[in-house]
């Protein structure tokens, strides 16, 4: 029988019942007889519109759950990235425009701790001192400030003064007044001599003359000697901010708040910057951007600036000396979750193994007879040897490969400042009002100088000669 509502084609259609060709569109089959009409898909399967429509809304759901977890992991990824995401402003507007620097050349010492690791290794030299003093001259009330010397130019910080001195006869080239007594080194690039007061302001000046180039203010007292490296200069304020700033103009470039206030001077190395402050930690930044990389943490704080050489971070604190790696990076929330872990440990909940050390570290010392500080200042470093003193008066030789002892020396009294590498030789001074000279291969004494006051800052080498402030405030030459 016919369907008088369908309206018959000519063209001819498949059977969608039997899959017969060859039939008309709005007639029975010929083989099994349905009515072949124009029915949605839904009727012709079987499906009911209403179980359709409740798959598609199902699908749809699963679909935007789908987006939302991952819209929600991508966003707690980035959240997780941003410190470490270069901030495209300062790499945009914000660039150095100069590639000064202060490492130091051969027969120079122009920042701190010599070049920007802060090795005090020195290979390049002409000749060993003897031990016989040049010159001393009475700077005023001690202060604890190691001279630069450049080019023949002693650059010292005084009791509320900065001084120029002649390197050959102690003769004053020129001297400005500062606000307060100069416990920080300078540091020297090219015609520039940048130092920090306590009145918060860094200074750049003319080395020749002492005239002031440009000035740029912190929010604090400045806290650490300077070190240039990229053509900015790095430092630090008791505001707890390491400051980056343009080496020739005294722009702000960038600056990135620690957990305590940068006290000694930072190290750079490999793109890196390195800085111990005074909660203890080692932190390790982006020197281009400020971008936090790695943050280690110790129990004390951090007396001295970091060392780096060999692929590990050397910083005495509380007492020990740490070595972390170099290139560690932080995981998020790492520390953290290990915090929580060691406290069950410590209540000893059943089944709760002893959790792993911090991330990034290699190992620690600590003298076996250690006096109320331990280990104060940074170790000298060299590729196969580091090299150390503590307050009981013990010099500590240690391989960089094996971390087994190599020897130890012992002076008359404490060490709080670091040795210098010159060669084969290491030279350091002590309490006792020595400075030393030993092979450092074995340890033996080689001569000492009295100097008749203690010596607690880092002794500094330069054309030949050590330069050496003593507790009573002179300053030795000794060649």
């Amino acid at each position: 029988m016919v369907d008088e509502r369908a309206t018959p084609t000519s063209a001819p259609v498949t059977c969608p019942w039997c899959g017969a060709e060859v039939q008309t569109l709005g007639r029975n089959c010929q083989i099994c007889g349905k009515l072949i009409s124009e029915l949605p898909e839904w009727a012709i399967t079987g499906v009911e519109p209403s179980h359709a429509l409740l798959s598609t809304v199902r699908l749809r759901r699963w679909r935007l759950t789908i987006l939302v977890v991952l819209v929600f992991v991508l966003g707690f990824v980035f959240w997780l990235s941003v410190p470490f995401i270069p901030d495209p402003v300062v790499l945009l507007f914000k660039k150095p425009t100069s590639d000064l620097t202060s490492a130091s050349l051969p027969g120079q010492w122009s920042s701190v701790a010599w070049n920007l690791g802060g090795t005090r290794n020195i290979e390049d030299f002409s000749r060993q001192p003897k031990g016989q003093i040049l010159w001393s001259k009475n700077l005023g009330n001690h202060t604890y400030g190691a001279p630069i010397v450049v080019d023949g130019i002693i650059y010292a910080g005084g009791d509320f003064k900065a001084l120029a001195l002649e390197a050959q006869t102690g003769e004053t080239i020129w001297e400005i007044p500062t606000p307060g007594r100069m416990n920080h080194s300078f540091a020297v690039s090219d015609s520039y001599l940048y130092m920090g007061l306590s009145d918060h302001r860094l200074l750049a000046l003319d080395r020749r003359t002492g005239d002031t180039r440009w000035e740029f203010f912190a929010e604090f007292p400045i806290t650490s000697s300077p070190i240039v490296a990229g053509g900015m200069v790095f430092f630090g304020s008791s505001d707890r901010f390491v400051y980056s700033v343009d080496a020739a103009t005294g722009n702000l470039i960038w600056k990135h708040r620690l957990n305590g206030n940068l006290r000694s001077s930072p190290a750079i190395s490999g793109g890196y910057l390195y800085a111990t402050d005074s909660d203890g930690n080692l932190n390790i930044l982006n020197a281009r951007t400020g971008q936090t990389r790695f943050r280690f943490r110790t129990a004390a704080s951090a007396s001295d600036a970091p060392t780096v050489e060999n692929g590990l971070a050397y910083f005495p604190s509380g007492g020990r000396l740490f070595a972390v790696d170099a290139e560690a990076r932080t995981v998020w929330g790492e520390f953290e979750f290990k915090k929580v872990w060691s406290q069950f440990y410590i209540w000893q909940f059943p089944g709760v193994p002893r959790p792993p050390s911090q991330r990034g570290e290699r190992w620690r010392f600590a003298p076996e007879k250690r006096a109320s500080r331990g280990i104060v200042a940074s170790p000298a470093v060299a590729p196969e040897a580091l090299y150390y003193g503590d307050t009981a008066g013990y010099v500590y030789a240690r391989a960089v490969s094996s971390r087994e002892e190599l020897w130890r020396f012992r002076a008359e009294d404490g060490i709080v400042s670091s040795p210098v590498i010159l060669g084969g030789r290491l030279y350091f001074g002590a309490k006792d009002g020595f400075f030393y000279a030993l092979d450092r291969s074995n340890g033996r004494l080689l001569w000492r100088l009295s100097l008749s006051a203690p010596i607690e800052v880092s002794p500094v080498f330069a054309q030949g000669r050590f330069y050496v402030r003593t507790s009573d405030g002179r300053l030795h030459v000794i060649e």
